[in-house]
């Protein structure tokens, strides 16, 4: 297991809808099985090495709903129980209603099946409280809470809270759907979904696509900015990025050399006699795809009759919601589609399908893992599937080949596999054919190649990536913590001003002393920050720099009344008043020639965007895009000018509210600070901006001066203001 060696916390709680294990009562005792799926096989290894290698100091605690007894069994040294009890009334909106009902079909890419019933909402709210509640008696300083899954996306915040400074990770199992899925969601139930779910610090999902999928949703439904995965609202930063689920599998590897599992395999191959064997294991679900695949077998048998007779298909679905009318629905349609095949092809000694409705013990699944010829592990959508990696581990003695459907999330990993549409019938015949015909040698190089990606990330691996993630972005929480200027830290200020002799203002222009407008040209400085320029720089003790992305001409107009220095294309260019526009530095600009055929293409590519050629640099404005386009197209400019750069030295890309500007990185605007702070003895600095290119700025002032950031991102500024019209309360300050 790869070291967590970062943290040091007190305690892990681990949340999810239902405890590990259940009771039965057997022979008038009880006697606690544990629960199947992949979530709690995954959670029961991991927190079995997790004590085992003393990552944490205490048990680790688990919370779901269960037996209330279960929280008074010994059941396992490993961890502590503590159930959750939600009142069955409640139970049947929040569980069978609005988690299988609601969430479960449409994130699985079945809007067909989603019930829009605002009291299953109301429910899914009433049971996220009750965990909530629970947690109230449990939570101390120093846990990290673990949240799993989508029966629980409101309660990171609830959390959140009511402990600010708690560690939260969110992890969902399931996929995460695109933003045309989610916003069938009524608008209340988006907001409080994303809302619940960013109360995390990280959210963890199994594949880049659902991570950018939730991103995108973030930013349409919260409006809230995102860059590389990381997430800032109001008040906080915090990150979602993808951790791909693993298995133990050494697990599953080492038991196949077992004494139980051998056993397991001869009853098999007595059964089998030389008969390949294909095999398949689901909960029962619609999204499995059952019938697409026992379609697929069908008319592979019907393609390729050279395998009549050689190949029996094991399908196994173990029991699920079978209490669900549609569930028993599914059920019927698998055994009738299995009569129909067999009835089709089979005579005494041969039967194409053999169908089992049943739970499979640990040995025996591993035995059939081992013995298959192929794995045809077809989803229509999946989050993960962990029974493709399960099979691939589990080939040992034999060889076999893994069909996999695309749709899993597992098909990001075991690309060595024969990936498949599960909906293409064609295509996944022939796919079983190819599988059963490969050569040994192609086998088992893909196999390796394979199982050489599990070993190296399996859920050891998966655990330590998420902890170790989760205390980077604490790390950085620390190091950009918004604090909001307050009536204290204006008076203080004020005094400080009050009390100095020689100041040096160092203001940029849009979004600090003008509104962000639709055009360039449209932001212009009106005439009650002006006059409050005025009266500072009046002040002969003042020094006031506007420090500008914008040309010369156009900040020389705003301004020609006023007593400032000028500073205009981040520092390319500077104005002392009373003097001609001189160059700080001389460059060699010939790279726009390569550069401006570029943008101009995704102008016509990108209604809305224009070209703002400056002297010394060029940017891209895309403001009135279509937010979807520009978030596509941004990226494919980012990419296209990256292989530019590339060959020019000293060229950089600077990303601003919705700009992307391409210039020299030997001048920026903490050099022109840097520049003006050496001229003279300043005993008050104060610097004032709102985007990314201001934090050149900040970072250069000097740990007696002042730095203001205007909007609520994390920042290297000392303060925040939460919006731009704050800036008449802050000049004020400094007015006669």
């Amino acid at each position: 297991m790869k070291t967590i060696n970062k943290i040091d916390y007190k305690r892990i709680i681990i949340v999810a809808y239902r405890l590990p294990f259940r009771l039965i009562k057997k022979k008038n005792k009880h006697m606690a099985v544990q629960n199947s799926g992949g979530l709690v096989s995954a959670i029961l290894s991991l927190s079995e090495r997790m004590n085992q290698d003393k990552v944490v100091k205490s048990k680790i605690l688990w919370v779901g709903t269960g037996d209330s007894n279960l929280g008074e069994e010994n059941i396992n040294p490993s961890f502590d129980l503590f159930p959750v009890e939600i009142p069955k009334k409640i139970n049947d909106k929040y569980y069978s209603g609005y988690c299988n009902n609601v969430i479960w079909p449409l994130f699985h890419y079945f809007p067909q099946s989603t019930v829009f019933d605002n009291k299953y909402f109301e429910a899914y709210k009433e049971a996220n409280n009750l965990f909530y509640k629970k947690l109230q008696n449990i939570i101390r300083p120093g846990d990290f809470i673990w949240i799993h899954d989508y029966h629980l996306f409101l309660l990171p915040d609830m959390i959140r809270q009511s402990y600010p400074d708690t560690n939260i990770g969110f992890f969902l199992h399931i996929p995460f759907p695109s933003f045309e899925l989610f916003r069938l969601f009524p608008r209340q139930w988006r907001e409080a979904i994303l809302t619940g779910m960013t109360g995390a610090d990280i959210i963890g999902f199994h594949t880049n696509d659902y991570t950018q999928h939730f991103l995108k949703s973030i930013k349409r439904t919260l409006g809230y900015k995102t860059d590389q995965n990381h997430i800032y609202s109001d008040t906080r930063i915090f990150k979602a990025d993808s951790f791909p689920l693993g298995i133990d599998f050494d697990k599953f590897h080492t038991a196949c050399s077992s004494g139980k599992t051998r056993n397991q395999r001869k009853k098999l191959q007595k059964h089998l006699a030389d008969n390949k064997l294909i095999f398949s294991v689901d909960r029962l679900d619609y999204s499995k795809g059952f019938i697409k695949r026992l379609e697929a077998y069908d008319h592979f048998l019907e393609k390729f009759p050279n395998w009549h007779y050689k190949v029996v298909f094991n399908m196994i679905v173990i029991p699920s919601r079978d209490n669900i009318e549609s569930y028993r629905e599914i059920k019927k349609e698998i055994e009738a589609t299995v009569g129909r095949i067999n009835g089709k092809y089979s005579n005494l000694s041969w039967r194409p399908v053999i169908y089992q409705y049943k739970s499979v013990p640990f040995n025996e699944l591993v035995a059939l893992y081992d013995h298959s010829d192929v794995g045809l592990i077809t989803p229509l959508r999946d989050g993960m599937n962990l029974v493709a990696k399960e099979y691939i581990a589990s080939q040992y003695e034999s060889s076999g080949m893994l069909v996999l459907s695309e749709m899993a999330g597992a098909a990001v990993e075991l690309t060595e596999a024969i990936i498949i549409n599960p909906n293409d019938i064609e295509e996944t015949s022939v796919a079983i054919d190819k599988a059963l015909s490969m050569s040994l040698e192609e086998k088992r190089r893909k196999i390796s190649k394979m199982q050489d990606r599990l070993k190296r990330y399996n859920v050891f691996t998966w655990a330590t990536d998420f902890f170790n993630q989760v205390y980077e972005v604490r790390n950085e929480q620390k190091k950009l913590q918004v604090e909001f200027l307050n009536s204290d830290t204006l008076e203080s200020i004020k005094t400080r001003y009050q009390k100095s002799q020689k100041r040096l203002f160092l203001i940029d222009y849009d979004g600090t002393l003008t509104p962000i407008a639709a055009l360039p040209e449209m932001a212009l400085l009106n005439k009650k920050t002006e006059s409050q320029l005025k009266s500072i720089a009046s002040d002969k003790r003042n020094t006031v720099a506007i420090i500008s992305g914008r040309e010369q001409k156009f900040i020389e107009d705003q301004f020609k009344k006023l007593d400032v220095i000028l500073v205009a294309e981040h520092g390319f260019f500077i104005k002392y008043p009373g003097g001609n526009w001189s160059i700080n530095i001389e460059l060699d600009l010939s790279w726009k020639e390569k550069i401006l055929p570029v943008l101009d293409h995704y102008v016509d590519r990108c209604n809305g965007s224009m070209i703002e050629e400056k002297y010394a640099s060029i940017v891209w404005h895309y403001r009135n895009v279509d937010e979807d386009t520009a978030s596509m197209r941004i990226n494919e400019l980012k990419d296209d000018l990256t292989e530019i750069i590339k060959s020019e030295s000293n060229l950089l890309m600077l990303e601003g509210d919705k700009v992307l500007e391409v210039k020299s990185m030997l001048y920026d605007k903490g050099t022109a600070g840097s520049s003006l702070i050496s001229k003279e003895n300043y005993d008050f600095i104060l610097a004032i901006g709102d985007d990314r290119t201001d934090e050149d700025l900040f970072k250069i002032m000097p740990e007696s001066g002042i730095s203001i950031k205007v909007g609520s991102e994390p920042s290297k500024a000392l303060y925040n203001i939460k919006d731009q019209a704050q800036i008449y309360e802050i000049l004020a300050l400094f007015l006669s």
